[in-house]
């Protein structure tokens, strides 16, 4: 179940941009250039036809800069996330799957959407997974159950609950969850 092994020092998790291109610039910029791996957990580009995207670009743009990161040595894992459609895996160069599990210095990793909650929880717990995380709600949160650390960044486009848009950094130390415009809202160490 975890055949993809990483030794990044840092890894970059977001989620839930719906499309927005500038939410992807300002997540990169978050997490630094040495950041060569992203962690997607899904709803990638439908926005809905209710919520206009910031900064005046299209789904099709982020699009173009999730290859781009691809091409440029980055890896992108990405999940597929209730709004995310058939399409979607037509267009972006990384496969989305159902769930991404790998082995991140020496850390198990499992990250599915979110929008079966119970199902993530369950294969994590029983798995001893370090880090599961999930997108779906738009509220950034970081729980500890046994030794598994559950990870939601929040959304980096449709914020809901009192923090605004972020996402999260993973190093050695531990996990912090960040603002787009990098104030720590949430830290667990290891």
């Amino acid at each position: 179940m975890f055949a993809e092994t990483i030794d990044d020092r840092k890894i970059g998790v977001l989620s839930d941009t719906h499309g927005s291109c500038l939410a992807w610039r300002k997540a990169l910029v978050l997490f630094g250039p040495e950041v060569r791996t992203v962690l997607h957990a899904g709803d990638v580009l439908y926005h809905g036809p209710r919520n206009a995207i910031p900064g005046g670009y299209t789904p099709a743009d982020l699009v173009e800069e999730i290859n781009r990161f691809g091409k440029e040595g980055g890896r992108v894992f990405i999940v597929q996330g209730n709004c995310d459609a058939a399409v979607d895996a037509m267009v972006l160069d990384p496969q989305i799957t159902n769930h991404v599990a790998l082995v991140w210095r020496g850390r198990k990793v499992l990250m599915m959407h979110g929008d079966n909650f119970p199902l993530l929880r369950a294969v994590a717990l029983k798995n001893d997974v370090d880090v599961a995380i999930s997108g779906h709600t738009h509220v950034g949160s970081l729980v500890r159950e046994k030794k598994t650390i559950f990870l939601n960044p929040g959304s980096t486009t449709i914020p809901k609950g009192r923090d605004p848009e972020s996402a999260a950094i993973m190093t050695d130390e531990g996990i912090r969850i960040m603002t787009l415009d990098g104030e720590e809202l949430h830290f667990e160490k290891w």
